[in-house]
């Protein structure tokens, strides 16, 4: 199976989409990555920079004498922050070479999920970690997902949804299978741990789920996943802040390249 990516990178609310995941997410991934030894000094590779609020962060943990490597395939929004200490790259995760044994740190959140290819890109994440260095992976498993429905078009909507992006090479529940891969790729000190929310359209955080229907629904639609009144009334509920999300739960998995 082939995969792409669905959501649009251009789309004229794509930042704003990730604004609200790094609102719900940001929090979880800084206390993460701290434990994961992102300080003064390291040289970590953010794989999947999207919206470059990590990027920004580690910037700052790193310091003058670290280094941050902002890897994506659309760096728009990483760009205005290269510098001394930034260093911004055009990277396809799949098709390029990744630098092997340079970082003390390698992170990627919600990018391998999407990937059919994502053991391959998995095994290339591990390679580019120094000896002792350590890999953060973040993705979700869906499976505690609900939109509060009365009528049950919400969940009809979030099913066609996930199998329009499962026709991509979208796995819905990688998140929960990432601690047995990275067992399988030889690391150590393996550890995982999840976090999920309960939320309305006063977190910040709503934009995303929101914005993300809005953008994709129509693309459902049209492939044949979802029915185009639920489409509709969905859309109108969340727009109009109607309804709670459970939101899935990000699973974070840590583990040590052997020295």
């Amino acid at each position: 199976m082939s995969s792409r990516y669905v959501y649009d990178q251009a789309w004229a609310e794509e930042r704003a989409r990730l604004a609200g995941l790094e609102s719900l997410w940001d929090p979880g991934t800084r206390a993460v990555l701290t434990q994961a030894r992102a300080l003064e000094g390291a040289r970590v590779l953010e794989a999947g920079a999207g919206g470059g609020s990590v990027v920004e962060w580690l910037a700052m943990q790193v310091g003058d004498q670290g280094r941050v490597v902002a890897a994506d395939l659309d760096v728009r929004f990483v760009e205005p922050m290269r510098s001394e200490v930034v260093e911004v790259a055009h990277l396809d995760l799949v098709a390029d070479v990744v630098p092997q044994a340079e970082f003390d740190v390698v992170h990627s959140r919600l990018v391998l999920e999407h990937l059919a290819d994502r053991d391959a890109v998995l095994a290339k994440l591990v390679k580019a970690l120094r000896p002792g260095g350590t890999l953060v992976i973040e993705d979700y498993d869906w499976t505690a997902f609900g939109i509060e429905s009365a009528d049950g078009a919400e969940q009809r909507g979030a099913e066609g949804i996930l199998r329009f992006m499962g026709a991509a090479g979208f796995d819905q529940t990688y998140g929960r299978k990432l601690v047995g891969a990275f067992i399988t790729q030889g690391l150590e000190n393996v550890t995982g741990s999840g976090r999920s929310y309960v939320i309305d359209a006063s977190h910040p955080g709503y934009a995303f789920f929101r914005l993300s229907f809005e953008q994709i629904a129509p693309q459902a639609v049209q492939a044949g996943f979802m029915q185009e009144p639920d489409a509709t009334l969905v859309g109108e509920r969340l727009r109009d802040g109607e309804v709670r999300v459970i939101t899935p739960t990000l699973i974070a998995a840590t583990g040590t390249r052997p020295v």
